[in-house]
């Protein structure tokens, strides 16, 4: 059997049958949707001309920077989730390839990985790699689950969880519903920005994001200064 850091690395644990409800169009989705979007535009620039999604799932964001006037190009690793982007929307630019194997010969003003990073193990070799990827100038903004530190990791919002502890700044969770949990990796803030910065990035923002039914979610936005 898997472990679960193996399990929460592995885009193919999207492609069981729960995989298909983080694509779905229904309400609660285009309400997750808008809220995630209310929070990463204020920090969009006007002069924002081309975008990358990391983890672009249905490729929600994209007629979202489209609308804006903005190239966009999103990542998305699930074969699940990839097939389904491209049937709902064969028009946009989305590659079937994760982050790590991605070799992109194009830079960009502004890069967004919303709750990818809970599927990512090298923080430290993506953020850097993040930052060769931007214009200088260019904003990076990251959303991820808020770290639990209490009773809470092994239960919330009615559901309960299976632990695998990394170590103080990390840990593995999968919700116990039946085959279809997903893994993720859950890290502290504190963490995140410490790597960030040590890759040459400076912190601009860190706010608390509403979400609809879900943990809660944290947002991180750095900006290439250097």
């Amino acid at each position: 059997m898997k472990k679960l850091i193996d399990l929460a690395t592995d885009p193919e644990q999207y492609s069981c049958g729960r995989a298909v409800t983080w694509i779905a169009d229904d309400a609660r989705q285009k309400k997750q949707q808008e809220n995630f979007w209310n929070a990463i535009r204020p920090f969009i620039k006007p002069s924002c001309k081309s975008a990358l999604d990391i983890g672009c799932g249905s490729g929600w964001s994209a007629r979202l920077f489209l609308k804006l006037g903005t190239d966009w190009i999103g990542l998305e690793p699930s074969s699940n989730h990839f097939k389904a982007a491209k049937r709902a929307h064969p028009e946009f630019n989305i590659l079937n390839i994760t982050f790590e194997e991605c070799d992109i010969d194009k830079r960009f003003d502004c890069i967004i990985a919303i709750m990818v990073f809970s599927h990512i193990k090298d923080v430290s070799g993506s953020f850097k790699k993040i930052y060769k990827l931007l214009n200088h100038g260019g904003i990076f903004i990251m959303m991820y689950s808020t770290f639990h530190n209490d009773e809470s990791r092994l239960e919330r919002n009615g559901r309960k969880y299976e632990i695998e502890i990394i170590d103080d700044n990390q840990y593995v969770d999968r919700a116990i519903v039946g085959a279809y949990g997903i893994a993720d990796i859950n890290r502290r803030s504190e963490y995140y920005i410490d790597m960030a910065v040590s890759s040459g990035f400076s912190l601009i923002k860190h706010l608390k994001v509403e979400d609809v039914g879900y943990s809660p979610k944290e947002l991180l936005v750095f900006v290439k200064s250097k």
